[in-house]
């Protein structure tokens, strides 16, 4: 239980800037203090308890340790106010059980005979912000949040939540969006000052790290972002520190009702940033075609490069989901210094038989600097509503097979049963 009396004491690192913002909207204007408090009673009264729980079976098997067999049980726990001139507050709590804390290795536990499955115990504060929302002429709308928050901006692959594990990463940041649906035109700006990550507090990053998105959308059939990451997380990960500009194009989700092609394509260029000790220039290319067919299903096939400098250094996503691209195993959730080729397919139908759901993805991996052939993967899951808006079950399997000498195979079998009111 050493790392829930841990994340229990972690800190929310931008507090001061919350409790201002609660202090100036709570404080009512004189004549106005009788309504003023009715109405921000009834907005603190009134609002919404958030509860998801997940029990997990998860096994693992690396050819290089002992099969880890871990029982858990994860919660999320908030409220969420009513809005009030444009405010709400989020309070959400974290709590992660090992039913077989001896069975696995969590990350923190030592177990170093066992195959890794992280997902540590903790208990936490996950998300605690202040948001404000507004509509200028309807046509502009301003979004602001400022705290402990687990989204900031939209691609996973870059940064995200990492929700397929029990515990979130999260973000102390201040974040803000401008949008105007009329021009098609959004701008995003992160500014996160600490990175909550999976392990709890000791392996915290501090961070002087600003994000940066454009994106254009008047076109609804394509939409085209620009994006800077400039990420320095200080004496905690220097050596994941870098500079990041790209470009995305895409046409969004693809629907599910009729026959339907869509695309989507990335490039980005990156350096070493802050005080990285590595001097590194690399960079990320993905193209992905679908086709969407009525009552059949959603067919994907992609292609991604995560370059290589001289095989010092590659591309790296410190921030990123690995599980964005159907990557189970997480083998390749940072490429290894000498590059990565995956070219890979996808297919999903909502409903297989029985009402039950699921998609299938394949990767293969060959090194940027060499061209070897470093693995596959196969990754099934399988899904069903049991009781349509509240109680979900998913089966999910994946297997990694190294075809060299440093990467063994990882089997990966996993049932999860979601709750969510």
């Amino acid at each position: 239980m050493t790392s829930i009396k841990t994340s229990c004491r972690r800190q929310l690192a931008i507090t001061p800037w919350v409790l201002a913002v609660i202090v100036i909207i709570s404080t009512p204007i004189r004549g106005q203090e009788k309504d003023q408090k009715d109405d921000l009673a009834n907005a603190i009264g009134s609002g919404e308890f958030v509860f998801n729980g997940k029990l997990r079976f998860w096994h693992a098997n690396d050819d290089a340790a002992s099969a880890s067999q871990a029982y858990t049980f994860g919660t999320n726990f908030g409220y969420l106010t009513k809005s009030y001139k444009g405010f709400q507050i989020y309070i959400e709590g974290e709590s992660v059980v090992a039913l077989t804390p001896d069975d696995y290795l969590d990350g923190l536990n030592g177990l170093t005979d066992l195959t890794n499955v992280t997902d540590p115990e903790t208990l936490e504060l996950n998300q605690m912000y202040i948001a404000y929302k507004d509509t200028f002429n309807d046509k502009t709308e301003l979004e602001v949040k400022v705290g402990r928050q687990a989204a900031i901006v939209e691609d996973e692959r870059f940064i995200g939540r990492v929700s397929a594990r029990q515990d979130d990463q999260t973000f102390d940041a201040l974040y803000g969006r401008i949008q105007n649906d009329q021009k098609g035109l959004a701008f995003e700006y992160a500014y996160m000052y600490q990175i909550n990550r999976l392990l709890a507090e000791e392996v915290d990053w501090r961070s002087d790290s600003h994000v940066f998105m454009l994106r254009y959308y008047k076109n609804k059939k394509v939409r085209f972002g620009l994006f800077t990451h400039l990420l320095d997380f200080q004496d905690d990960a220097p050596s994941v520190s870098n500079q990041t500009y790209g470009i995305t194009i895409d046409r969004g989700a693809l629907p599910k009702d009729k026959l339907a092609l869509n695309y989507k394509t990335a490039f980005a260029y990156q350096s070493d940033y802050g005080d990285n000790p590595t001097d590194y220039t690399a960079f990320l290319l993905n193209a992905e075609i679908g086709v969407s067919f009525p009552s059949i299903g959603i067919f994907n096939i992609g292609y991604e490069l995560a370059s290589s400098d001289n095989g010092e250094a590659s591309y790296q996503f410190p921030l990123s989901t690995g599980q964005r691209l159907h990557r189970i195993s997480d083998v390749f959730i940072d490429p290894p210094a000498d590059g990565l080729h995956n070219p890979y397919f996808s297919a999903e139908c909502d409903d297989l038989f029985w009402g039950i759901g699921g998609w299938l993805g394949y990767h293969a991996y060959f090194s940027e600097e060499e061209g070897d052939f470093l693995g596959q993967e196969i990754d099934v899951v399988l899904y069903r509503q049991i009781i349509p808006g509240l109680l979900r079950a998913e089966i999910t399997y994946g297997s990694f097979f190294g075809e060299a000498p440093r990467f063994t195979d990882l089997h990966i079998f996993a049932f999860d049963l979601v709750l969510e009111l």
